[in-house]
């Protein structure tokens, strides 16, 4: 078992929140996505790497992708419509009641909607959450925002780094 592996196994996440998962690269937290998919929760993946590289990297039965791109096509999510992704994840959220939504590549929504804009996404997509007993991980490179927008950030949603994690087994509860 890897290192991330023993990670993974050792979570806990609360079931209507959203994670800001503290991490250069989403490693750890399409690890736990795919954990969660694999436990039976309906998941949405929502990311700015090609759908089929992250099919590659692990198992996602019953989980729709979107990747975040400028580029036209089936499965695409054009990064500038912001609130057209607010009520898609709210729709997905909605319909399943109980889910996980990965959220990658919020850096490069904030690049292409600006920073108070992807605040109030999240602040928008967090009421549909605490209503439900799904899950958001949202994994985000804390040196690529400012302390001050990080705290904004961290003030509506667990922050979680992905290096500490409880000893209690991995459950959605």
């Amino acid at each position: 078992m890897g290192k991330e592996e023993g990670r993974i196994k050792s979570v806990r996440l609360k079931a209507g929140s959203i994670y800001l998962v503290k991490e250069r690269k989403p490693t750890i937290s399409l690890k736990l996505f795919e954990k969660a998919v694999n436990m039976g929760l309906p998941g949405l993946c929502i990311t700015r790497q090609y759908p089929d590289r992250v099919k590659e990297k692990i198992s996602l039965p019953n989980t729709k992708m979107i990747w975040l791109s400028q580029t036209p096509g089936k499965g695409n999510h054009n990064p500038t419509d912001i609130g057209a992704l607010a009520t898609l994840i709210s729709s997905f959220i909605e319909k399943q009641k109980k889910s996980i939504t990965l959220i990658d590549g919020i850096e490069y929504l904030v690049i292409n909607n600006g920073f108070q804009q992807v605040l109030k996404f999240t602040e928008l997509i967090n009421e549909q959450v605490m209503q439900s007993e799904s899950l958001i991980l949202i994994p985000v490179s804390q040196s690529a925002l400012s302390d001050r927008r990080w705290r904004f950030w961290s003030a509506t949603s667990r922050a979680w780094r992905a290096r500490r994690c409880s000893r209690r087994p991995w459950t959605t509860t």
